[in-house]
């Protein structure tokens, strides 16, 4: 359809975590909110959805914790 649509999906930055157990836990963390996140949004039925249907999923997603 050529009409784009943006998300924020904001994930705590790993980097500031002290300590190196914890800093790595938190690496961890952050790879899996990003792939869960990623997985939800390449299932989506892009060729099927409206704009405003889009962009509440792409919503959704960014709230997607554990």
């Amino acid at each position: 359809r050529g009409i784009p649509a943006s998300a924020h999906w904001g994930i705590p930055d790993p980097a500031h975590v002290e300590g190196e157990a914890a800093r790595r836990a938190a690496f961890e963390k952050a790879w899996a909110q990003l792939e869960r996140r990623i997985r939800a949004f390449m299932a989506l039925p892009f060729d099927r959805m409206e704009p405003a249907a889009l962009k509440e999923q792409l919503a959704a997603i960014g709230r997607i914790e554990d």
